[in-house]
């Protein structure tokens, strides 16, 4: 019997992201060295070459915007939180007053990655090539608990059956003290006690991002302004969210997704130019593990994890930027606009899932300001031994809705050979 060769799902995802990087063919006059070209804000490489930019970003942050577009801090729905029945009904059988304790917990997110850019200009206007990244994750957490007038029974015996007469629980006092930051840790790791967390503590999380292939079209360029449209695929290989840990940042999404952006740039004269851009992006659905919590629940069973149908909202972005060039610098600054719609759960087995799906809608305003050198010139003059465009940018959220309150910086490193 002959085999039959079989292409995998991510196989072919590759071969399409591939066939859109070269779909658009098309040869142009070239773009005359303005802004545009010379600080490589659109980075087409030259004819027959390679255009290689190196990203370093990084940002932290403490706070969020909520829903109603006000700051609170990250760690908030487990900040201040008694411990009572509400949270562990198994404590109701010691009384109305029976509580673990109340949380104190703060949380903040260090984020650092590198994204590396890779083009070859296959001519004076179409550039194709990939984009991947690496980056590296912290959340710090301190966390404790306090107050609480619940402890547990030295009588308990976890090989018996859990009951009146074998309770894991008991009023603190005497040989029993309350269960405190230990204990909690303990009833929230252990699958005993039904969630089998793991343990609420500061964590670190290294991955690589899910790489994009794809390319630019120059279609129209004269000596004053140009457009430049753009396509890509990116596929979903980045390591994904861990449904067990609370505190866990990753820095890609894991999901397949298509982009198109159009840029246009135009001298206005007096060393002062304008660079607008709009990218549209569509996510496409995927399954992935999550544990399922009800709506306003801050913990979920281990028992409701499930394997999901997930489909993040497609989102737009939108640039604005003026710029105004002195020899070989640029100083710059840009609103941008990110608006995200909400993400998209379905449980085979019929749970209601839109406590995952609650506050997945997403609104940013953000301005940056930067400043970036062009060694074109230099190079040109034989004073660097390669053409090097070298950018530093500030980037800060000024606005937002179930967003970070967060401030970027960017330096980017651009060559071509």
């Amino acid at each position: 019997m002959k085999k039959r060769f079989v292409i995998s799902g991510k196989a072919r995802w590759i071969f399409l992201c591939w066939m859109m990087s070269l779909m658009t063919m098309s040869v142009q006059a070239a773009e005359p060295l303005t802004s545009s070209s010379s600080h490589a804000l659109a980075l087409l490489a030259p004819e027959g070459r390679w255009a290689l930019q190196i990203e370093l970003r990084q940002n932290g942050y403490d706070k969020q915007y909520d829903a109603g577009s006000n700051k609170r801090l990250l760690g908030a729905p487990f900040d201040g939180v008694n411990l009572d029945a509400s949270m562990f009904p198994a404590i109701g059988l010691l009384g109305a007053g029976a509580s673990l304790g109340t949380t104190a917990l703060t949380a903040e997110v260090q984020y650092k990655r590198m994204q590396i850019t890779l083009g070859y200009g296959i001519s004076e206007n179409i550039t194709i090539g990939t984009i991947m990244d690496y980056s590296t994750t912290r959340t710090n957490v301190a966390f404790s608990v306090a107050g609480g007038n619940v402890g547990f029974n030295p009588l308990f015996n976890p090989a018996n059956v859990i009951g009146a007469a074998n309770f894991p629980f008991a009023p603190a006092g005497g040989p029993v003290a309350p269960v405190g930051t230990q204990g909690v840790q303990k009833i929230l790791t252990s699958p005993l006690f039904g969630f089998g967390y793991k343990p609420i503590q500061s964590v670190t999380v290294l991955t690589f991002g899910d790489p994009a292939f794809g390319g630019l079209w120059r279609v129209y360029s004269d000596d004053e302004q140009s457009v430049v449209l753009g396509g890509a695929c990116r596929i979903g290989m980045a390591k994904n969210d861990d449904p067990d840990n609370l505190f866990d940042v990753i820095g890609a999404d894991s999901s397949n997704d298509i982009f198109a952006q159009a840029e246009y740039f135009r001298s206005l004269g007096m060393g002062v130019d304008l660079h607008l851009k709009a990218m549209r992006a569509w996510q496409f659905a995927d399954h992935v593990n999550r544990r399922i919590a009800a709506l306003g629940q801050v913990l979920a069973t281990l028992a409701s994890k499930e394997n999901l149908k997930r489909n993040l909202g497609d989102y737009w972005e939108y640039d604005v930027e003026l710029g105004y060039v002195l020899s070989d610098w640029r100083l710059a600054g840009t609103w941008h606009r990110w608006q995200k719609n909400s993400d998209v759960y379905t449980s085979s087995k019929g749970s209601n899932t839109a406590g995952l799906m609650a506050f997945t809608q997403i609104d940013a305003d953000q301005w940056r300001a930067s400043v970036s050198w062009s060694g074109i010139h230099a190079w040109q003059e034989e004073k660097l031994p390669i053409p090097l465009i070298a950018k530093l940018e500030m980037q800060q959220t000024y606005r937002g809705r179930n967003m970070p309150d967060v401030r970027d910086i960017y330096l980017l490193l651009t060559t071509f050979f």
